[in-house]
């Protein structure tokens, strides 16, 4: 069994969004998901179906062509969207630069 740095959760959504992976197969971290059969139309139904299944919005978050994309950058986004390292429980001080936006540039 190859091991993946995200949960099941999102392994499932990737599972029912990608036609082309195998009913066996785990995808790789590092190769784009086209080569699953993943293109913008099923980008859209997966991003869908990830907002819903971990409670999140990835609106604005995700500026990746869709070519290019990775499980492992969607799970990066994913995990900073449900985890974010800035967030410690206290609102942003009026001269905090960077709070509440995304610490990612991903284009």
């Amino acid at each position: 069994m190859v091991a993946t740095p995200w949960n099941a959760r999102f392994e499932a959504i990737l599972r029912q969004s990608l036609p082309g992976l195998g009913a066996d197969a785990v995808p790789a971290a590092d190769v784009p998901m086209v080569a699953y059969g993943l293109d913008s139309i099923a980008l859209m139904g997966m991003v869908g179906a990830l907002e819903s299944g971990f409670g999140i919005s990835l609106a604005g978050q995700l500026a990746v062509p869709v070519r290019t994309l990775t499980a492992g950058h969607l799970w990066g986004i994913v995990s900073a969207v449900t985890n974010p390292v800035w967030d410690n429980g206290r609102p942003p001080s009026a001269g905090s630069a960077g709070l509440g936006t995304a610490p990612w540039a991903v284009a």
